[in-house]
């Protein structure tokens, strides 16, 4: 005859599967988010950034950054 394992003991044994389930679910709902809305970012500058069409790259000093 075998004998029912202790509730207490299944719950020990399903503690880490379901955490991990759960942590998955969160991290996928929070990458969904953050998809849909996307990410702003917003650049303060001590300078006006001056943009042109000629050969020179574009240059600028981030004074803060704020995301």
């Amino acid at each position: 005859m075998t004998t029912m394992p202790d509730p207490t003991e299944l719950l020990m044994a399903l503690r880490w599967p379901g955490a991990l389930v759960i942590s998955a679910l969160a991290i996928s709902q929070a990458v969904v988010v953050v998809a849909r809305s996307g990410i702003r970012v917003e650049i303060f500058t001590r300078q006006p950034i001056l943009i042109s069409t000629g050969r020179s790259p574009l240059r600028a000093e981030v004074g803060k950054v704020r995301i």
